[in-house]
């Protein structure tokens, strides 16, 4: 936190165990706290609790100082300064304290034996922990370092790619603007410019998620994983599902949504008037219409997105307005940024933040409405004094980013004006197609992490197979090195490795969201905002059910929703 530039140590929640001085930019500065909590003696229930309340405040604390630095490094990958900040934390600091929290979790399992915790609250942080324990071995310590490192390579390979188009040097997500335009040759031009050079760094990309698969699998045979596959699952504490239902999961999109993306793409291509649809059609109105540009600026784009988030909730808006007094929001895309978009939480603040690369399209409304889903989620859970209940399960974070961007479904008229339906129909036909990409994306990582001594070119081979399967609707001819590279632009595999199926459950949850918000507008936004509340106290089965959800991602729940929205679709 010493060099924080986004904001200063929190005051709604002061400091209670940590000295308010104290700052983590060296190991020395925390050693102290966490060899304190491994020798403090523990006699009662009472002290038990207030144990772990301490825990949480000086991890909340160091963790402060890491996520500071790192999001500091994502605004800005060419300044060197940042950098050295940034990897002089994660070799020389971070490492410490691993074993120690391997200590603190094994004096945990230890009192929680001599005094029994109340199931209803700890049961959650119980079975975390006891994971945890499973799971760490000191020799992976500087494997995580190691990793830490080739991502923040990766953020740096692609932070700085520009082109050069119409006399301007534009970043690929400004270029990316174009694939919108009625004109088919600027389509094709500017898409041919950005694979072109994502091809440039082909051989480095490859050469780095090849040096990635073979350290996760490292990693993952040191803790005794027959795979990372096993390691990633228990690891992102997937307690509730497994991978063959993810299989399953893939199986049962090819049946029920492939049908609909096969419709959607048969009516945008008779009504473009083309022979095949090529990868530069799928962004474009199917009617050539102009593209929807519903803002210009950065402040055109908050103001709009406040205005949505009351009509939603006044109290979600009240939230938004305060991350914007306090500039907890970076939007606008600029050369030597990291490329995508995150929300990110500062843990002694608790606060969120907001990260995007806007370019003035309708897709940047979507992501701000889908990262001020997780802000509220953050929001809503911050007054928990415990740090693993202020963080909750992937699968569940992603219904409350992709239901809030369902539940702003109908007041989009604040961007859009008579142009709304054109922009939710987009949005609908967006989640249909999003399903396939999604289990093309996750069917590659089973794919990777169960085939570890495959070449590049093995892993290009498979994606082209998936792609077949999960795209076949696409014309690649004359262009096959673009898809055959084409996995390398999603960040995921690179920098958040099996962290992609989420969104697709979460996708079936948020489309129960709509639905219920179809018959009773004002009690879904109250159930969704009772799921958000309880963070990650509860199993993930009873943050669904908290939100009035069913969390099942089988056909049986999949095929009415799908049918649901294609019938909304052709309404619009």
């Amino acid at each position: 936190m010493s060099d924080n530039t986004v904001g200063t140590q929190s005051t709604e929640f002061p400091r209670q165990y940590v000295a308010p001085e104290a700052e983590f930019g060296t190991w020395a500065a925390a050693e102290s706290y966490y060899q304190e909590l491994a020798e403090r003696p523990i006699e009662s229930l009472e002290e038990f609790e207030k144990w772990m309340i301490d825990f949480s405040e000086i991890d909340a604390a160091f963790d402060e100082e890491y996520i500071s630095r790192r999001i500091e490094t994502t605004r800005a990958t060419d300044d060197p300064r940042r950098e050295r900040r940034y990897l002089d934390f994660i070799e020389n600091v971070y490492p410490h304290r691993e074993p120690w929290h391997d200590r603190l979790r094994r004096k945990f399992v230890d009192a929680a034996a001599r005094f029994p915790l109340p199931k209803k609250r700890y049961e959650v942080l119980e079975r975390s922990i006891r994971n945890s324990i499973e799971l760490f071995r000191e020799e992976n310590i500087p494997l995580e370092v190691e990793h830490a490192k080739l991502i923040q390579q990766h953020q740096k390979i692609t932070g700085v790619m520009t082109v050069k188009y119409a006399g301007q040097e534009l970043t690929l997500q400004q270029l990316g603007r174009f694939l919108e335009e009625p004109d088919r040759e600027v389509r094709e031009e500017t898409y041919r410019l950005g694979a072109e050079r994502f091809l440039k760094d082909a051989r480095p990309l490859d050469e780095l998620y090849d040096q990635m698969v073979k350290l996760r699998d490292r990693i993952a045979r040191n803790a005794d994983c027959k795979d990372y596959r096993e390691y990633a699952f228990k690891s992102m504490e997937r307690f509730d599902y497994r991978a063959e239902d993810c299989l399953e999961f893939h199986n049962a999109i090819e049946q029920v949504v492939l049908p609909a993306v096969q419709k959607l793409a048969l009516e945008r291509k008779k009504k473009l008037g083309v022979a095949a649809l090529r990868p530069w059609d799928l962004a474009v109105d199917p009617e050539n219409r102009p593209p929807l540009r519903p803002f210009e600026t950065d402040e055109q784009l908050k103001q709009g997105c406040s205005s949505i988030f009351h009509k939603v909730d006044r109290e979600l808006g009240r939230v938004f307005d305060t991350m914007r007094e306090r500039k907890l929001l970076d939007l606008d895309s600029r050369k030597g940024k990291a490329p995508g978009g995150y929300q990110e939480t500062y843990t002694e603040r608790r606060e969120p933040f907001i990260f995007m690369n806007a370019v003035g399209t309708e897709s940047d409304v979507r992501t701000l409405l889908h990262e001020g889903g997780h802000a509220f989620h953050t929001w809503a859970c911050r007054n928990d004094p415990l740090i693993v209940y202020r963080n909750y399960p992937i699968e569940f974070a992603e219904v409350a980013s992709m239901g809030m961007e369902l539940l702003a479904l109908p007041h989009l008229g604040e961007f859009h004006g008579n142009e709304t339906r054109r922009a939710q129909k987009t949005f609908l036909e967006g989640i249909v197609h999003f399903l396939p990409f999604m289990a093309c994306v996750d069917a590659l990582q089973h794919w990777v992490y169960t085939h570890v001594d495959a070449t590049p070119e093995d892993r290009k081979d498979e994606w082209v197979r998936l792609m077949q399967r999960f795209s076949p609707h696409v014309d690649w001819s004359g262009i096959e090195a673009y898809r055959r590279h084409s996995w390398q632009r999603k960040l995921h595999f690179f920098a958040v490795p099996f962290y992609y199926i989420e969104y697709g459950i979460a996708q079936l949850g948020a489309l129960q969201v709509w639905m219920n918000a179809r018959k009773d507008y004002a009690e879904a936004v109250a159930l969704y905002r009772n799921g958000l509340a309880l963070g990650g106290s509860r199993p993930l089965p009873e943050l669904f059910e908290a939100a009035g959800l069913k969390f099942d991602f089988s056909e049986k729940t999949l095929r009415p929703l799908i049918d649901a929205v294609m019938e909304e679709i052709e309404r619009l």
